[in-house]
């Protein structure tokens, strides 16, 4: 038999289902994620899908059905207008929140998670005009922030094999083991730690930086060229090394034309 239960959530993604369905993704205070079909999504006139759109925070009623869920009503509760008014608000949105999509699993509750997704909704919403480099820093940092809260922390302070604290300019970053590795540790097993790459102190710091502050103060700091690409370099071998899935378009291309 069916159950009726309900979610407050944050829609994720979809994607067309069948002919004239849609499939969605969507992170609740409630029950973590959950996918659920609406029935006639596709259709130009389908009642429940402009309550379902990124960027809102929605109210649903679900079906419990044998094989999956299915909405019955969707109210949205709270909308992030500044967002989807806006293309380069809209991109950071849609594309944080697939990469959560992609590295969560369904019906793990998450509260703190789910706050931050919401923070991150506030902050877009207040966001001033940035340039494109700005918004792929954003979204890096985003990304860097919520591989931490997964427990993949990158320890960017102490030495990974020794735990003496990094020296400037003498260490290696290693994506697989998490963390920086003294050069002197280096040495001693260049076989063990082959695949470490140096980074310089200027991508430390920044990786330091958009680790521990919050979104707002991630508008603060001078993003010049080669250290911006290095960060970038740094945090998508983070991502490859440990996510379950790998996105298809990197941070940088996602805002790239901005």
């Amino acid at each position: 038999m069916s159950v009726l239960f309900e979610a407050t959530g944050l829609v994720l993604s979809w994607k067309p289902f069948r002919e004239s369905d849609r499939s969605y993704s969507a992170f609740t205070r409630e029950h973590g994620k959950i996918e659920f079909i609406a029935r006639g999504g596709q259709k130009p006139l389908a009642k429940l899908t402009p309550h379902l759109e990124t960027a809102a925070e929605v109210r649903l009623l679900l079906v419990d059905g044998r094989q999956y869920f299915t909405v019955a009503g969707a109210d949205r509760s709270r909308g992030f207008h500044p967002i989807y008014q806006n293309l380069t608000k809209t991109t950071l949105a849609q594309n944080a929140f697939l990469l959560v999509d992609l590295g969560t699993r369904t019906h793990e509750i998450d509260e703190e998670l789910y706050q931050f997704l919401h923070d991150w909704l506030e902050f877009l919403s207040e966001l001033p005009e940035i340039t494109s480099e700005r918004a792929g820093f954003l979204l890096a940092s985003f990304a860097l922030k919520f591989l931490a809260h997964l427990g993949y922390h990158p320890e960017l302070n102490d030495c990974l094999v020794c735990r003496s604290a990094i020296a400037e300019g003498n260490y290696r970053w290693h994506a697989l083991k998490g963390g920086v590795v003294c050069q002197s540790c280096f040495e001693k097993d260049r076989e063990q730690w082959f695949a470490a790459r140096t980074i310089d102190d200027v991508t430390l710091k920044l990786l330091r930086f958009a680790l521990i502050q919050k979104f707002a103060e991630q508008l603060r700091p001078h993003l010049s060229g080669n250290a911006l690409t290095s960060f970038h370099e740094t945090i998508e071998s983070f991502i490859i090394a440990h996510f379950p899935v790998i996105p298809a378009v990197s941070m940088r291309e996602a805002c790239k034309h901005l």
